[in-house]
C-alpha cells in the first residue's frame, strides 16, 4: 500500500522491491541503505533486530511505542504510524488431527513430541526457522526435549511461506506455521493451537523508513502515516488478504481499491 499511495500521490521515482528477501535481509537492506523503507512488526523490531530487547509488552500500543523508541534510538530510521492490530505467528492444524491427538495448545504439542510421536509432519517458513522468536525459540520456551527434536527432524519441512497451507490442505503435513490474519484459517476451518504460555509478543505492523529518505522527501512521512490507522483492525486485514490468497486477485489492485475506498488516493 505504501508503493501504491506514493506512486499515485507524489512525483517520486519509486522502485517496488516486493520479495526482496527474508526478514534479516530486508532489515540489512534498510539499515545498509539498499532499501528506503519497508513494513516491519513491532515484536520483530523488539526481539529480532539489534539491539534485541528481552521485554515483551501486553498491548499493541505498548509494543509499538517501545519498538519505535528502541529503533529510532539505535538506528538512522523512523518508525511511522502503525496499523493497530496484532498479526501474531500461529501453528495451525486440521480439526481431524487435533481431535485424534488431543493437541489443542503448544504445551500439548510439546508433550506430544516429547512422548516420541515424532512422525507428526510440520511445515514452517524460512524466516521463521532462523528467528529467535521463531522455531528455535519456540522449542526452547515450551520445553521440547532435544532428543525428541532430533528424532523429529525428518518430519520438519522448511518451505516457501505461501505453500504451507497448501501442504496442510493436501495432507502432506499435519501442522503448518501461519499468521493470525491469514484468511485460510477461517476458510478451511483450521485449528489454531493456543499459545498458552504466551511465547509470542505482539506484532503490530508499521512502515520503517530511512531518515535520509524522509529528509530528502518530506512528503513521504504524511503519506505513509495515514495508511496504518486506515487499515485499523485485524478483520480488515483478513478480508484484504482473502481477496489475494483465496480469491486470487492482484495484490496491487486490492491495495489500490482499499486506498481509494478510504479516500487516500
Amino acid at each position: 500500500m505504501a508503493y501504491e499511495r506514493l506512486n499515485r500521490n507524489t512525483d517520486l521515482a519509486l522502485t517496488d522491491q516486493m520479495g526482496y528477501g527474508p526478514t534479516s535481509e530486508a532489515w540489512s537492506g534498510l539499515t545498509g541503505s539498499d532499501l528506503g523503507m519497508y513494513w516491519e512488526y513491532s515484536g520483530t523490531m523488539l526481539l529480532t533486530h539489534p539491539p534485541q530487547s528481552q521485554e515483551t509488552y501486553g498491548t499493541v500500543e505498548e509494543s509499538y511505542s517501545n519498538a519505535k523508541e528502541m529503533v529510532e534510538s539505535n538506528h538512522d530510521l523512523t518508525v511511522l504510524n502503525n496499523a493497530p492490530f496484532n498479526n501474531s505467528y500461529g501453528m495451525l492444524t486440521t480439526q481431524s488431527w487435533a481431535e485424534t491427538t488431543g493437541v489443542e495448545t503448544l504445551s500439548d504439542l510439546a508433550a506430544h513430541i516429547n512422548g516420541r510421536n515424532t512422525d507428526a509432519r510440520i511445515a514452517i517458513g524460512p524466516s521463521f526457522a532462523d528467528r529467535l522468536d521463531g522455531w528455535s525459540g519456540l522449542l526452547d520456551y515450551y520445553g521440547f526435549e532435544n532428543s525428541a527434536v532430533s528424532e523429529w527432524e525428518d518430519s520438519i519441512f522448511t518451505i516457501q511461506l505461501g505453500l504451507t497451507y497448501a501442504r496442510l490442505n493436501n495432507d502432506d503435513v499435519d501442522i503448518a506455521m501461519g499468521f493470525t490474519t491469514d484468511p485460510q484459517i477461517q476458510a478451511n476451518n483450521l485449528v489454531l493451537l493456543e499459545d498458552d504460555q504466551s511465547f509470542w509478543p505482539i506484532y503490530s505492523p508499521a512502515p520503517v523508513v530511512a531518515n535520509s529518505v524522509i529528509d530528502n522527501n518530506p512528503v513521504v512521512q504524511p503519506q505513509l502515516d495515514a495508511i496504518g490507522p486506515a487499515i485499523g483492525d485485524r478483520e480488515t486485514m483478513q478480508k484484504l488478504n482473502g481477496r489475494v490468497d483465496i480469491d486470487g486477485e492482484n495484490p496491487q489492485q486490492v491495495a489500490t481499491d482499499f486506498l481509494s475506498n478510504e479516500g487516500l488516493i
